[in-house]
């Protein structure tokens, strides 16, 4: 027998668990067979909502105004992807920035006040290699300007750009022609005359800003779309409030250090920490039963200061002296050693020059590295096999913090000896949010963030791989193992993989070269070549503007294995791809088949899809395939979940079940059947 899917959890069921066999869920169970034969229970629709609580940390540096107006654009997508599959369910949403500094609107608070404009920084740029204003105006048309650095700065090791272009506008219907209608009037654009008189319009919504006088200092940006916004919007939001997400999600950008310094895995976990400075708040919002999605939305990597880091660049005497009084005022032994004196410092700060290179800061030593980062007590070493990982045995035979291979940042930085290894390893916050759920299955996390995206060749004369950000230089560098790789994997690949690298049958190349684009980023951001423009490299770029590679929140999602997913923020396509994917995670993640026992030798289980047409016809069956997607699998059996218990005769669990969880999210109109092929006789039957 097939059971017709309900989108949701099912129940497999055997004969011989007829009396007994209710879901968690309260899945009801009916015409299950009598036989001993093992077949799977039809089932109906799940009649408990399932409850998908969501926390979106949004990035509300200035660099993001593009990002937050795309994704409150492209929010009922969204929903409406979640509430076609998921019919049944019940939504928690709230939001917060990646500010674990500001009092009042940071450190994990949920957002009640929707931004009613954007700043001169988020103009409308293009990244363009430029030097002068001509340059641009030959790319983009006249009434572009160049923003550059000098000829020998304008490219950094992987190849990304200085410098930039943008629009110098006189009036609204300047930017409406030049951002709305270029590429819709024709070679005469004599659309253009009507179609962007009066704007700002309705289909277009781009305004002139002039902070200065005249043109000189004007430029083009979209306000926020939260005209009709009230002005305090509920810090959580249901499924009958959800038309006010693009209010909580578009957060008033700060252009001041405490905004650069994204901490997003920080202010996330400040958000739900049931004993931290917002416990009332997690208290609230957290359902025990509710399955927890953690969404990060950021163009920077995350730079979640440990609290216990110290450094000489903030000396104080209260909390007072520190940032926004967010960092603690604490003697530190190690450089009061160094210096002869008590000295305080302040913890859980860095340099703000440290903002745009979070992703070499590595993670905190504790005492080991602050003894060691004042050549106070380092270790001895021979070779760098008797050094932590990360770590490198110097010249001077003492075990040092290095980044990839390359020189400490430490070194050029003023003082010399600044610290680095600052941030809370990943690893603290993959702990912190698995332990907000009895059933940590229900935890789950994505991030779109910037990433690699590999290409085909293409680019300048000795520099094919430019488009990709990869360097003739990177490629080179016997210290980046993954360019390496990349270079061997590059001269054995067909001709098609080359061109398209992107395609599906060319995953494993595709890998290869991310894996290269990244590495290759890191190199550049810590050239020690130029370190001052070097700090400019970025990972890619879109119609939004450039991201770097959000490294720390990949290393999360990827923690989380099938319950993690990144997206890349810089698709040509926008985030609505990005949306989608994580309401495609949500639905693959709780369509679950719960198996009610392990096969027993000589068994083998066997699932095959039917899809079942509106007339009642069925297609040809599918023999479906265990494995992951990534070796072309449809379904894999996961370790017991509480979703799968086995209830007494009181529906208390008295034990969890492994579940059949599917690597793509199934047509509605599919019925699934499970079989284990072998027959049993009624005495093993008994023993089940």
């Amino acid at each position: 027998m097939a059971t017709r899917l309900p989108n949701l959890v099912l129940l497999v069921v055997l004969g011989a668990f007829v009396s007994g066999a209710v879901a968690c869920n309260d899945v009801p169970i009916h015409n299950v067979s009598k036989t001993f034969a093992i077949e799977v229970s039809e089932v109906s629709e799940n009649q408990d909502p399932i409850q998908l609580d969501f926390l979106w940390i949004i990035d509300s540096s200035a660099s993001m105004c593009q990002e937050q107006f795309a994704l409150a654009q492209s929010f009922d997508s969204f929903a409406l992807e979640l509430q076609t599959y998921l019919k049944n369910i019940d939504i928690r949403l709230a939001v917060t920035t990646m500010d674990a500094f500001d009092k009042d609107r940071g450190r994990g608070k949920f957002n009640k006040t929707a931004a009613t404009t954007f700043p001169p920084a988020c103009f409308e740029t293009r990244v363009h290699p430029c030097l002068g204003n001509e340059d641009c105006q030959k790319k983009f048309g006249s009434g572009w300007e160049c923003k550059s650095y000098p000829a020998d700065d304008m490219y950094n090791m992987n190849r990304s750009i200085n410098s930039y272009c943008i629009y110098r506008c006189k009036n609204d219907g300047d930017c409406c022609g030049e951002f709305c209608y270029e590429d819709k009037c024709g070679s005469d654009q004599s659309c253009l005359l009507t179609q962007c008189d009066g704007a700002p319009t309705d289909d277009c919504t781009f305004e002139c800003r002039t902070p200065g006088q005249g043109t000189s200092g004007s430029g083009c940006l979209r306000p926020p779309a939260t005209e009709d916004c009230p002005s305090s919007v509920p810090p959580v939001l249901s499924l009958n409030t959800l038309d006010l997400f693009k209010c909580n999600a578009t957060v008033e950008p700060q252009q001041n250090y405490t905004a650069n310094i994204e901490q997003g895995l920080k202010t996330a976990w400040m958000a739900l920490d049931p004993e931290g400075e917002n416990a009332a708040q997690a208290t609230g919002f957290l359902r025990p039963d509710a399955y927890l999605i953690i969404v990060f939305v950021t163009d920077e990597d995350d730079c979640s200061i440990h609290e216990s880091f110290a450094s000489p660049n903030y000396t104080c005497e209260t909390d007072d002296d520190c940032v926004k009084g967010a960092g603690k005022c604490k003697t530190d032994v190690y450089y009061s050693k160094k210096k002869g004196k008590q000295i305080k410092l302040c913890e859980g700060l860095v340099k703000k020059d440290y903002y745009n290179v979070c992703s070499l800061l590595g993670d905190f030593k504790g005492d080991t590295h602050h003894s060691c980062v004042y050549d106070l007590d380092c270790r001895d070493c021979q070779s760098d096999d008797d050094c932590d990982y990360g770590w490198y045995c110097k010249q001077d035979k003492k075990c040092r913090p290095y980044i990839y291979s390359l020189s400490n940042i430490a070194s050029y930085q003023t003082p010399p000896g600044t610290p680095i290894n600052a941030l809370t390893p990943v690893a603290e916050y993959y702990s912190h949010f698995r332990s907000l759920k009895s059933d940590p299955a229900k935890v789950l996390v994505a991030a779109i963030v910037g990433d690699g995206t590999p290409v085909k060749p293409g680019g300048k004369t000795g520099e094919p791989e430019q488009d990709s950000l990869i360097s003739t230089a990177c490629l080179e560098n016997d210290k980046l193992e993954h360019c390496q790789a990349f270079v061997a994997a590059n001269a054995d690949v067909s001709k098609d993989c080359k061109a398209a690298p992107e395609s599906a049958e060319c995953d494993d190349f595709f890998r290869v070269k991310r894996e290269c684009v990244r590495e290759c980023y890191i190199a550049s951001k810590g050239d020690p070549q130029n370190p001052t423009v070097a700090k400019n490299s970025y990972i890619c770029e879109s119609q939004y503007g450039k991201a770097d590679f959000g490294s720390r929140y990949v290393a999360l999602a990827e923690m989380f294995g099938p319950n993690g997913m990144v997206s890349n923020i810089c698709s040509k396509d926008g985030v609505t791809p990005a949306l989608k994917t994580i309401a495609e995670l949500v639905i693959k993640r709780v369509t679950k088949i719960c198996l009610p026992f392990e096969p027993k030798s000589g068994q083998v289980i066997f699932v095959s899809q039917t899809i079942v047409n509106d007339d009642g016809s069925m297609e040809a069956s599918k023999v479906l395939t265990e494995g992951d997607s990534a070796s072309g699998g449809d379904y894999r059996i996961e370790f017991p979940t509480q979703e799968c218990c086995f209830p007494d005769d009181k529906g208390d669990c008295t034990g969890t079940l492994k579940a059949i969880t599917f690597n793509d999210v199934l047509d509605p109109k599919s019925k699934i059947e499970v079989r284990y092929e072998a027959q049993l006789g009624e005495a093993e039957a008994d023993e089940l």
